[in-house]
């Protein structure tokens, strides 16, 4: 019984965690869920013509680029990274990266923080906002 419980418990965790991490997996990139109910707003407005959110085309444009800079310009690099069902051989490279800077890659709805980040500003922008690179 107790064996069973526990493989439900992990069936479970599996489908959250691939719901989660996997994004495109399911048919929309992160920013066009965000979309469906943020539209008309402002903020998201703003994003679209933003450095994040054509993160990945600017990435493309330098000849200098190469794979790791797809941690801070590709959320696709980043959901590997947080899926423990992937392997690094899954990262994504030049080629295969799909989806930029996206507003899941800083907001959830569930946060509690302002503004729903999910870690404090100081912290979460120099994740990727470094001096090394230029950002």
């Amino acid at each position: 019984m107790e064996t069973r419980r526990f493989n439900i418990l992990l069936l479970l965790l599996a489908y959250l965690v691939t719901g989660i991490c996997a994004g495109s997996a399911f048919g929309k990139e992160p920013s066009e869920k965000c979309a469906d109910c943020h539209s008309d707003s402002l903020v998201y407005k703003e994003w679209q013509g933003s450095g994040h959110a054509n993160s990945l085309k600017t990435l493309l444009k330098d000849t200098n680029a190469g794979r790791d800079c797809l941690r801070c310009h590709s959320v696709d690099y980043k959901r590997v990274q947080l899926n423990p069902w992937m392997s690094i051989s899954n990262l994504p490279t030049l080629e295969t990266a799909s989806n930029a800077v996206s507003c899941s890659s800083c907001h959830r709805h569930d946060s509690g923080m302002e503004s729903n980040l999910i870690m404090p500003a100081a912290r979460l922008c120099t994740t990727c906002h470094v001096l090394f690179c230029g950002g």
